[in-house]
């Protein structure tokens, strides 16, 4: 009796769950066509957009959609947005929810603090992006990049060298967005005295600055280095024919993974001139080596289709030819 009183328990639990569930989605759906109007209404003017009062337990999902509309927007019409939620107390409420327990709820208000730009969560903001778990953090560096970028920059600076779990190509995406003017000195910083893990991260995040102010300490790596990392990542950033003379020192290394750097930046700022060295390369023991050998020839400036074919023809062995003939064909499809 006991155990068959537990199972009528239980199902009876299952059912009025799920019929909450069935509920609360109803409840939001009649819930998302006054927010939506009133947040297309606020793009144009938030003093005339008719936004209904948003409960504790909807503020949520509410953030989320307004969220989701400052993703999509620029300029006057995501600053209308904030108006909106500053007349409306809403910013109070979200730094309120940082300190709630729950990580949904948090990873909401970070973003939407981040939009808003509002100072006061800086210091909770700042704390939150040393934590350990990678969601939180990166969302919390996100909205201090959002809110005052040259400050974050020269905060997060070491944080964002030095952790592996923070993505390079979301932190490319803030970079580029950013621009090369705000990113630009914390880049410089970045690529002093750090230890190679670091400093491989810096490097590729280099090419988001000016040029101009990167290059000599890029140069200088890639003629004093001895790390494979580091010596790898620079390559794969260079950009200028001003750099070939280490490029192609770089062609002599001992290790692979350096050899097959040099042919992929031979192929990007080589000329014709670089051949006789890409076709040692094409040679090398190492597929990888021989695999972007092949294809930075085909990319070389005044070679046409015939030549590449008379050089396949003339390559000095067979698997010379068929890398080369890989690559022609890989041209051909692109």
């Amino acid at each position: 009796m006991g155990a068959l009183a537990s199972a009528l328990l239980l199902l009876a639990s299952i059912v009025a769950l799920r019929g909450w569930r069935r509920w609360n989605r109803a409840r939001l759906a009649h819930c998302l066509g006054p927010w939506r109007a009133a947040l297309h209404e606020a793009t144009e003017d938030p003093r005339v957009a008719r936004l209904p009062p948003i409960t504790a337990r909807d503020l949520p999902e509410f953030t989320i959609l307004w969220n989701h509309f400052q993703e999509s927007l620029r300029g006057d019409a995501a600053e209308n947005l904030a108006v909106l939620l500053r007349a409306h107390a809403i910013p109070e409420r979200l730094l309120a929810m940082l300190d709630r327990r729950a990580l949904r709820l948090r990873l909401v208000a970070i973003i939407a603090l981040g939009h808003l730009r509002e100072e006061r969560a800086w210091a909770r903001l700042e704390f939150l992006a040393r934590e350990p778990g990678p969601v939180i953090s990166f969302a919390a560096a996100r909205a201090l990049l959002r809110i005052e970028p040259r400050r974050a920059l020269e905060v997060l600076s070491d944080t964002i060298v030095g952790r592996d779990d923070w993505p390079l190509a979301r932190l490319g995406t803030i970079f580029q967005e950013l621009g090369p003017t705000l990113v630009t000195p914390a880049i410089v910083n970045m690529l002093g005295g750090r230890s190679p893990r670091g400093l491989t991260r810096a490097i590729k995040l280099s090419r988001f600055a000016h040029r101009t102010r990167v290059a000599g300490a890029l140069r200088a790596l890639l003629s004093s280095s001895a790390d494979t990392e580091v010596l790898v990542a620079v390559l794969d950033v260079v950009e200028d024919a001003v750099d070939l003379p280490w490029v192609r020192g770089a062609a002599k290394h001992s290790e692979w993974p350096v050899r097959m750097a040099s042919a992929r930046a031979l192929g990007r700022v080589g000329e014709r001139r670089e051949l006789g060295l890409l076709l040692e390369l094409l040679g090398d023991r190492a597929w990888w080596v021989r695999y972007h050998a092949g294809r930075a020839i085909t990319h070389l400036h005044g070679l046409e289709a015939a030549d590449l074919e008379s050089l396949r023809e003339q390559a000095p062995d067979a698997f010379a030819r068929d890398m080369l003939a890989q690559a022609i064909a890989e041209r051909a499809r692109a």
